[in-house]
């Protein structure tokens, strides 16, 4: 499964600020890059749930 199809099946568990950034961060050919102020526990949280998903770098 796809990162982004993971992310879409946690979304709504995330701030709605998070998934507002989420929604209008631009697509590449690798994912989509995200800008997060990182000004209180729920986004720590948000960003926690985030890198769970993102895949393990090929060595």
């Amino acid at each position: 499964m796809k990162e982004r199809t993971k992310v879409e099946t946690i979304k709504y568990s995330l701030s709605q600020q998070t998934r507002k950034e989420y929604d209008k961060a631009t697509t590449y050919h690798d994912g989509k890059w995200l800008l997060l102020v990182i000004d209180n526990e729920e986004i720590i949280e948000d960003i926690k749930k985030l890198l769970s998903i993102k895949r393990k770098p090929k060595i």
